[in-house]
């Protein structure tokens, strides 16, 4: 029997996922897709945009699969960037098509350059509430790790399209 507020409206604690994926493009490359919305949203897996809004937020629709379960969320979406220092915070808040889940979240990410191209960090955390709150934390990890992985092939190959535009545009 639930004990804790939190346990009876499902409420569990905050994820937390950190990844670090190697891109084998600059810097200036990489920051491009991942500076535009509509650039960087084509490397996410079932994501798509929505409307951008007047204080410069956005509505994002992203679908995950957890198990045989695939839970369609939008959100509404606020980047902030520091263009010289290639960073950046994505942070907002929405539901499932329902509205009884709940999900707040917010992750800084940064582009850095290695000896091979770049390396893009991320730091982040979730909050879901409602009656999928469980399902979302007991797959949170295997999730993060696909879409990780499913993230870096896109955005490499996103950058491979931009490398080889500026390469004909050079000769």
């Amino acid at each position: 029997m639930p004990t804790e507020e939190g346990e009876r409206i499902g409420v569990l604690p905050v994820i937390e996922f950190s990844e670090e994926v190697h891109v084998p493009h600059s810097p200036e490359i990489v920051w491009s897709v991942l500076s535009d919305p509509e650039r960087c949203v084509e490397c996410i897996e079932g994501s798509r945009l929505g409307e951008f809004h007047e204080d410069g937020s956005f509505d994002a629709f992203m679908a995950v699969k957890f198990a045989g379960l695939k839970v369609s969320f939008k959100a509404n979406v606020t980047l902030e960037l520091n263009q010289e220092g290639k960073t950046g915070r994505l942070s907002g808040s929405g539901g499932d098509k329902r509205g009884s889940t709940r999900v707040t979240m917010g992750a800084d990410y940064a582009v850095i350059a290695d000896g091979n191209g770049s390396s893009v960090t991320l730091d982040g955390s979730a909050e879901v509430k409602g009656p999928l709150a469980g399902l979302v934390s007991t797959g949170a990890s295997l999730v993060v790790d696909r879409m990780a992985k499913s993230f870096t092939r896109e955005l490499a190959a996103k950058c491979d399209a931009i490398s080889a535009v500026g390469t004909e545009g050079a000769l």
